[in-house]
């Protein structure tokens, strides 16, 4: 089903940006108390549980716009990928805080793993979406978790 331009690009951005709000108002408390390995896992488990109550169904409304949009408008492209980015600058931050307090070693490089748990996260999703269980989201999530505790500074 292709997203709807009746309202043109200044009702779909205007979804766009409400989209993003939405998503970064419910997770952004979450990111910005990551001081922890577990709160990066209690983070991955409030994804998770949201996508396993809606049983996969519905994917990220950001990942459907995008896939409905990225190609046939660029503006649109633009919209969602200043969307995207403000999503992995917030967990980048989460991440960043660890580095700060000691739990993930200097030189970790919480850009990377913020885009890898995005990845993660979109990817995870779209599964969801189309297999109706949470096995793909949570086999990412926890291999990109898993990764990150690589880094863990030694204590």
């Amino acid at each position: 089903m292709m997203f709807p331009l009746k309202h043109g690009a200044a009702g779909t951005s205007t979804v766009i940006a409400f989209q993003t709000e939405a998503i970064l108002a419910h997770q952004a408390p979450l990111l910005a108390r990551l001081d922890s390995l577990d709160a990066l896992r209690a983070w991955r488990d409030v994804v998770v549980d949201a996508a396993r109550w809606q049983g996969g169904a519905g994917g990220c409304p950001l990942g459907g716009l995008s896939s409905e949009l990225s190609d046939r408008n660029s503006w649109a492209r633009d919209a969602l990928a200043a969307s995207f980015t403000a999503w992995a600058e917030t967990i980048r931050g989460g991440l960043l805080d660890m580095v700060a307090n000691g739990t993930l070693r200097r030189g970790t490089d919480a850009g990377r793993f913020a885009l890898a748990l995005l990845a993660a996260v979109q990817g995870g999703l779209l599964l969801a979406q189309a297999q109706h269980t949470t096995d793909a989201l949570e086999a990412a999530l926890d291999t990109v978790i898993a990764s990150i505790h690589d880094q863990a500074a030694p204590r």
